[in-house]
């Protein structure tokens, strides 16, 4: 990826908006996309959580969902941009709320039951999955998802494309496409 490419994502990423808080940057980061993620995220200086808990987390470390706190010039930053782009390994999320109400937020949707009841794990961090997901909400699934999350950023079908989610205060979803 082109270090231009690069730049305008991190730029958009960290651009202020008027009359909105200071937004935290997250990555919601896809441990089993790659065997480079886990080594990757545990050697990094960045804040990041296991979405699972207690024993599911020992037992899937290598392959389970992150919450990382991103910084603008962190290591950890430029190489999930550089290394995954384009390769669906994680959606950034924009919010005020901190890595820990993030984490409590996230951990809720990580399992969906169907109409009798059987559990299945929900790749809610998987920017294909995402892409899909986000449209089909109603108004109130939307509240739910959004919650303490003002933004969702992912790379689109095409790798120069980036996507915004955003839910406004009228409760409506707006998609944001950008050529990169």
């Amino acid at each position: 990826m082109a270090s231009s490419r690069i730049d305008l994502i991190i730029n958009r990423l960290w651009q202020p908006v008027e009359g909105r808080d200071a937004q935290g940057v997250y990555a919601l980061v896809d441990a089993a996309r790659s065997e480079s993620i886990y080594p990757k995220l545990m050697a990094a200086e960045a804040a990041s959580v296991c979405l699972h808990r207690g024993k599911k987390a020992e037992e899937l470390a290598w392959v389970a969902p992150y919450l990382v706190q991103l910084e603008r010039e962190d290591p950890l930053t430029h190489w999930l941009l550089e290394s995954g782009w384009g390769k669906s390994r994680c959606v950034f999320v924009l919010s005020s709320a901190s890595l820990q109400e993030l984490k409590r937020h996230f951990r809720t949707f990580l399992k969906v039951y169907d109409e009798k009841g059987k559990g299945y794990f929900f790749r809610f961090y998987d920017p294909r999955v995402m892409r899909v997901y986000l449209p089909t909400c109603n108004k109130k699934e939307l509240e739910t998802f959004y919650g303490p999350v003002s933004c969702y950023c992912l790379e689109g079908k095409e790798e120069n494309m980036l996507v915004e989610y955003m839910f406004t205060e009228e409760l409506t979803l707006v998609e944001n496409e950008m050529t990169l």
